[in-house]
């Protein structure tokens, strides 16, 4: 009789203890455990607040983990990961895009050739005005150069002239210089598209 009045009183202390401790987890009751400057252990409850950004547990007063907040990183790391993670952010925006403008490769490759097209006429049209440019104005240079030797003063609207195509040519050489670097850049991403299209449909 003794023996189960005994095993009645501990069952009913256990039982107890287990309503004790949910009750204090359910109205809030937790404590903090960190670690201090000296690399201690803490249990507290409150966390000082040098301290938060360095990561700390929550426990529950039966000494249950109900949380663990990671330290906050700062400094070089902190904008090393800010910078990959704005990195991954736009490469998955670009993705998405890319996705939307292609079915497949192939039309990836007809958009190359069409833009590159186009690229190379522009380019062809300055070159031809780049050379009409030169003509005329090698035209007004020996006009000139046929006054000057007669011995007459050169008009000014011939000069007006020659500094104007000097002019063209130089402008029409920095239009095709635009142009061809232009036409540089275009194909690489032509084919960066490709590459990543494949990677991304595999």
């Amino acid at each position: 009789m003794r023996s189960l009045l005994l095993v009645l009183i501990t069952c009913s202390s256990l039982l107890l203890s287990g309503w004790v401790a949910a009750q204090n987890t359910a109205a809030g009751k937790v404590v903090y455990r960190y670690k201090n400057k000296a690399g201690v252990t803490v249990l507290d409850s409150a966390i000082p607040p040098e301290y938060v950004n360095h990561g700390y547990e929550i426990v529950s007063l039966s000494g249950k983990v109900l949380k663990v907040v990671k330290p906050v990183i700062q400094g070089p790391e902190a904008e090393r990961l800010q910078r990959e993670r704005l990195q991954r952010e736009q490469r998955e925006r670009d993705d998405i895009q890319l996705r939307r403008s292609y079915s497949n490769v192939a039309d990836i490759d007809a958009a190359k050739r069409r833009n590159l097209e186009s690229l190379r006429g522009n380019i062809n049209i300055l070159q031809a005005n780049l050379l009409s440019a030169r003509s005329r104005l090698e035209t007004s240079q020996k006009q000139a150069a046929a006054i000057e030797r007669a011995g007459r003063q050169l008009p000014e609207e011939l000069l007006r002239n020659i500094d104007k195509l000097v002019q063209e040519e130089k402008d029409t050489q920095e239009q095709i210089q635009q142009r061809e670097q232009e036409l540089t850049a275009v194909e690489k991403k032509f084919d960066e598209d490709r590459k990543r299209f494949i990677e991304i449909s595999q």
